[in-house]
């Protein structure tokens, strides 16, 4: 995700013994051509507006979760490209700006990811940025690799979204001090860019996915990461 992906406070695993994801794995798309991506147990999800939308990891035998990851194919006339996971320390998959603990700030994390898109974006949120090689949650509910509690369910819908328009809607919950509290990313594919709308405390996006261009990527039952 950019991480953009609720606050669980999921530390970042060590990567120094882990073997990097194995480069060369191709993935056809459905005008034929191949994008060669840096990703371990790569799987092409879907295509939206220009951009690959794949599910895949950064290692090989560790313990980092599979993420969603986005590839710009635009313009690429054919050529086989290489999906780029994230240039320095890669960013929790698991990070949405969501709650700390109960409190009503956003994680440091999220703040960064997000004051980057509108840094980089128009005042409505329309960032003319590539989202090449950037980490978002897989859909599924995650325990917490010690305690075993359930401490989120993210569901991610994709394809048409949001009033027709093609686009990836995270819908999560997740445990805090004071219960259960929801939220919502999206990320809607526009021929200027791509527009980033991030909903805390409500899910308004929810009348969109009855869309029947609308499909939910089928969640995964995990412990987060150590």
């Amino acid at each position: 995700m950019k991480n953009f992906l609720p606050v669980l406070v999921i530390p970042l695993l060590c990567f120094s013994s882990a073997m990097p994801a194995q480069s060369g794995i191709e993935l056809t798309l459905s005008d034929d051509r191949v994008i060669d991506v840096d990703l371990a147990e790569a799987k092409l999800i879907s295509e939206l507006r220009g951009y690959a939308i794949i599910a895949g990891r950064t290692c090989i035998d560790c313990d980092e979760n599979t993420a969603i990851f986005l590839e710009k194919i635009d313009g690429r006339q054919g050529q086989p490209v290489r999906a780029r996971p994230g240039q320095d320390e890669p960013p929790e998959p698991e990070e949405f700006a969501r709650l700390e603990q109960g409190d009503s700030a956003e994680s440091a994390a999220a703040r960064r990811d997000r004051s980057q898109v509108e840094m980089e974006g128009s005042e409505d949120g329309v960032a003319d940025i590539d989202l090449s090689g950037e980490r978002f949650t897989y859909p599924g509910k995650y325990r917490d690799y010690l305690t075993k509690e359930l401490v989120e369910k993210t569901r991610m819908f994709y394809g048409n979204c949001h009033e027709s328009s093609p686009a990836l809607l995270w819908l999560s919950e997740y445990r805090t001090e004071k219960g259960w509290a929801k939220e919502e990313y999206l990320l809607v594919f526009r021929d200027e860019g791509v527009e980033h709308r991030y909903n805390q405390a409500q899910q308004p996006s929810i009348p969109y996915i009855e869309n029947e261009g609308c499909r939910e990527l089928k969640g995964v039952e995990v412990t987060t990461e150590p």
